[in-house]
């Protein structure tokens, strides 16, 4: 499933047609009402991916048909007529009378748009890699991005418009691309933003559950229209838990569960015990051993190593058993906890500093200055977008090569409002745990992993601005004794840490792909980053430094297929 789509802003022909443009466009036939591609007199209109108002569009409109509906829409209200589509989406649109193009995606990018230019064309994809085979075959080489190697190493991903690759860049979210008298220019047309309105704490839970059950409602309706089976990600946390909940709360009973993570951690043994009370379908992967991580160069075809590789390859572990001919979208949790919680610690916002989303924190003074180029006010705004939209959402490249992905926390309306709940409200769940309390109560009677407790337990104190509970301090005790982070114990979902130290096959493939690759870089600034950081360091660095050669390793693929 990809997209390509050339425009000559020089008016040359594309084999021999008087086109100014080519496309190569291969999608799947997943929600297939909801995408759209025709190419009339007047308009050339491309929409992959799922629209969750479609239905509800279209009843409000005098047109039955979808592609007329948005070709309307456009007349009617301009350039940014699909910013009423609520979903996971891309589209192209071209009007052929004022020669315009507006390249889109939604609101949150859920879907990356990439460009890259070169003799006068502009080209655009949603897939990377494909973007930069297609840049080969024109002979057109590719560079690696110092600065964008530096954030894969520091932060874990890449964000705002730095990729991996010099000659590729990402649009920025909330964002569209518009092309007229042969220009090519980017356009704002989402801004998130998190002023505190005046609210009670029962006023913020009452709106706060009415909204989550229209999100939540939305997206599951749209797998009964299309009489897909509900897919639903589950785990020891708080979010995929109220997904599946609230949906079954709904009367969305036929749920698959899937749960992929170390055996008898308490993502396992607490999904387990909720699918099994909701009396839903429940599909565990045991993630024992962490063998899929040498799977890093598959997955790094879906990135094109823009972000750490074990989060796509423990997906890709489970995935790839699945049948997805009859399930619907994977519904997800994601970012729940900081849309509903925050990001932020503080009960009022701050400004945001360079090290915020880091992942690691070792490169912090070594690195080049960031600019960035995105509007963030305040701490909570800008990790919503650097860790959340362009952090965490490129983790969704492994599902979407299967089926769409979507979080009801995602939702618009939702999302708006949770933000403009004021922090002191919001900050250490406090909000998130008193909604499930009052709303759903039985939902509250699972531990919660993140504290090893239930959520009503009282048994805590607080640490500065942490709340420690009692049943979490014998581990913390350990970890800090033993100077062990949470990547070394075997009851968290990734151990990472014990997976290395435990099994020398996987160690002995993660040092020697270092030592195969590193020559791979020639930047000898970042050369040395990578010395440092995967020999003095822990796990977690290593797999920055086998993320980014992996990377490294892709571009080398790629420039080798150039015509000679």
């Amino acid at each position: 499933m990809s997209l390509v789509l050339d425009i000559s802003l020089i008016k040359t022909t594309f084999s021999g047609t008087e086109k100014h443009y080519f496309i190569d466009y291969k999608t799947s036939n997943k929600f297939k009402d909801d995408k759209v591609y025709s190419d009339s007199n007047d308009t050339f209109l491309l929409l992959d991916g799922v629209v969750l108002n479609k239905k509800e569009l279209l009843q409000s409109s005098s047109e039955n048909n979808w592609n007329d509906y948005l070709v309307e829409s456009y007349k009617k209200d301009g350039d940014t007529f699909f910013k009423k589509l609520k979903g996971s989406y891309y589209g192209v649109l071209y009007d052929k009378k004022a020669d315009k193009w507006i390249i889109f995606n939604d609101h949150i990018g859920s879907k990356y748009i990439y460009h890259a230019d070169y003799n006068g064309h502009v080209v655009f994809s949603d897939n990377y890699s494909e973007l930069g085979k297609y840049l080969a075959e024109k002979n057109v080489p590719l560079s690696l991005n110092i600065q964008g190697a530096e954030l894969l190493l520091s932060y874990g991903y890449t964000f705002e418009d730095i990729t991996t690759f010099n000659e590729i860049k990402r649009m920025l979210i909330g964002h569209y691309s518009l092309i007229t008298n042969n220009k090519l220019k980017f356009n704002k047309f989402f801004q998130l933003s998190n002023n505190p309105i005046e609210i009670t704490e029962d006023e913020a839970i009452e709106i706060i559950d009415k909204k989550f059950r229209n999100a939540t409602k939305l997206a599951f309706d749209k797998d009964i229209e299309y009489g897909y089976k509900h897919l639903t990600s589950m785990s020891g946390g708080l979010d995929s838990r109220m997904v599946s909940w609230v949906a079954n709360d709904l009367g969305y009973y036929n749920q698959l569960n899937i749960t992929f993570s170390q055996t008898n951690s308490l993502d396992e043994t607490i999904a387990k015990e909720i699918a099994s009370d909701l009396k839903n379908e429940w599909l565990f992967k045991a993630l024992d051993n962490g063998s899929f991580l040498k799977d890093i160069d598959a997955t790094t075809i879906l990135s094109g190593g823009n972000v750490l590789s074990y989060g796509l390859s423990h997906q890709m572990s489970m995935l790839n058993y699945m049948n997805f001919d009859k399930l619907g979208i994977l519904h997800t949790g994601q970012l729940g906890d900081v849309v509903i919680s925050s990001f932020s610690k503080s009960k009022a916002h701050i400004p945001y500093s360079k090290t915020d989303g880091m992942y690691s924190s070792v490169l912090t003074n070594e690195l080049n200055d960031l600019k960035f180029k995105g509007v963030y006010p305040n701490q909570e705004i800008f990790l919503m977008y650097v860790r959340g939209f362009y952090g965490a959402n490129q983790g969704l490249a492994p599902a979407q090569n299967f089926t769409e992905v979507y979080s009801p926390f995602y939702d618009i309306d939702f999302l708006n409002f949770a933000l403009s709940i004021p922090l002191k409200l919001r900050v250490n769940h406090n909000l998130y745990k008193k909604w499930i309390l009052k709303k759903y109560p039985a939902a509250a009677n699972y531990k919660w992993d993140k504290i090893n407790t239930k959520i009503d337990n009282n048994f805590k104190f607080n640490l500065g601005k942490r709340e420690i509970y009692i049943n979490n301090l014998p581990e913390m005790i350990i970890n800090k004794l033993c100077r062990r982070s949470s990547y070394d114990n075997i009851n968290s979902m990734n151990p990472i840490g014990y997976w290395y130290n435990n099994n020398d096959d996987l160690k002995d493939f993660i040092n020697n792909y270092y030592k195969e690759n590193i020559s791979l870089i020639k930047n000898k600034r970042i050369i040395n980053f990578c010395i440092k950081l995967f020999n003095d360091n822990s796990i977690l660095e290593k797999i920055q430094v086998i993320s980014l050669l992996s990377s490294v390793k892709l571009l080398q693929k790629i420039n080798n297929g150039i015509k000679k």
